[in-house]
C-alpha cells in the first residue's frame, strides 16, 4: 500500500448540535487520486476542510504524512499541503501573477525560494494562464479565475492536493486539462483529493472514490466497485445506469430516464 499523505481517523464533526460526518476515516495516498462523491450535504467539503486544518473534529484525529496535525505548524503544514477551496475572493486588484505568487510564500526565507519564477511560470503553463498573467484577476471570467486559483496552488509544490469541486465553472475541455493535470501529480507520487459532483468524471480519472452519504461513509474503493446502480440509487435517491464506456472499459455513470 502506497504512503499515506493525509487522513482522517473516525473522525466526528458536528455544528450546533447537527453532526455534519460521524465516524468517518479516509486515507489519501501518496501517487493515487482519490475523488471524494456524493450528494449535496453528504459531507464532502467538511472532510476536505478538517484534512485542511480548516476545521477541528469533535472526536477522532486528522493526520498529516502519519503525523497528527495538530503537531505541524502552520508553515510546516502549508509546505506539506495546498488546498482550492470552491471559491476564490480576491477583492483588491491583484494580478494573476501575483495571485499566483501566493502560493510560494510558504518558501519564503528557504533555498527554494530562488525557484519562485519558475515555479509560477511553469503553474501558469499547467493551467493554460500566461497569457493572463498581468490582467487583474478580479476582471477575469469565473472559469480563468478558477484556473488562476488552481496555478496558485500548483505554485506552491506541495506534495498533497486537496482540491475542492476545482471543475464546477470550468469547461469540457478545460476541465479534462485539469483532472488530467491531478493524474499526472499522482503519476510523479503526490497525493490528490478531488471533490467532484461529476461521477462519470470520477470514473474516468480517480484511481479509489470515497463516496460518502449523509456524513458517513458508504463505500471506498476502485471506481468500478464503488459505482455500482445499487448503491447509487440508493445514496443519490435517483434511479442510476450504470455500463463499461465501450473502449476504456471505465464506468459510465447516467440518471435512469423513461424511454
Amino acid at each position: 500500500m502506497s504512503e499515506s499523505a493525509a487522513a482522517l481517523a473516525d473522525v466526528t464533526y458536528a455544528v450546533e448540535g447537527r453532526r455534519l460526518l460521524a465516524g468517518v476515516s479516509l486515507d489519501v495516498r501518496a501517487g493515487e487520486v482519490l475523488v471524494l462523491a456524493g450528494p449535496n450535504g453528504a459531507g464532502k467539503s467538511t472532510a476536505l476542510a478538517l484534512l485542511a486544518g480548516d476545521l477541528e473534529p469533535a472526536s477522532g484525529e486528522v493526520r498529516l504524512a502519519e503525523r497528527r496535525l495538530a503537531d505541524w505548524s502552520l508553515v510546516e503544514q502549508a509546505r506539506r499541503r495546498a488546498v482550492l477551496p470552491q471559491r476564490t475572493t480576491v477583492t483588491f486588484p491583484f494580478t494573476v501573477e501575483e495571485v499566483v505568487a501566493m502560493g510560494r510564500a510558504p518558501w519564503r526565507g528557504t533555498a527554494a525560494e530562488a525557484g519562485d519564477k519558475r515555479s509560477i511560470e511553469r503553474a501558469l503553463a499547467a493551467t493554460e494562464m500566461t497569457g493572463f498573467a498581468h490582467r487583474r484577476f478580479p476582471t477575469l471570467s469565473g472559469g480563468e479565475q478558477a484556473r488562476a486559483a488552481l496555478s496558485r496552488v500548483l505554485a506552491q509544490e506541495a506534495p498533497l492536493l486537496l482540491l475542492d469541486e476545482p471543475t464546477a465553472a470550468l469547461d469540457l475541455g478545460h476541465t479534462e486539462r485539469v483532472m488530467t493535470l491531478a493524474a499526472t501529480r499522482a503519476a510523479a507520487g503526490d497525493a490528490v483529493l478531488v471533490v467532484l459532483h461529476d461521477l462519470g468524471l470520477a470514473a474516468a480519472h480517480a484511481d479509489r472514490i470515497a463516496l460518502l452519504s449523509a456524513g458517513a461513509v458508504a463505500a471506498t474503493g476502485p471506481p468500478a466497485e464503488v459505482l455500482t446502480e445499487a448503491l447509487l440509487s440508493e445514496v443519490y435517491r435517483h434511479p442510476v445506469e450504470v455500463f463499461p464506456h465501450p473502449r476504456t472499459g471505465r464506468p459510465v455513470v447516467l440518471p435512469h430516464r423513461p424511454a
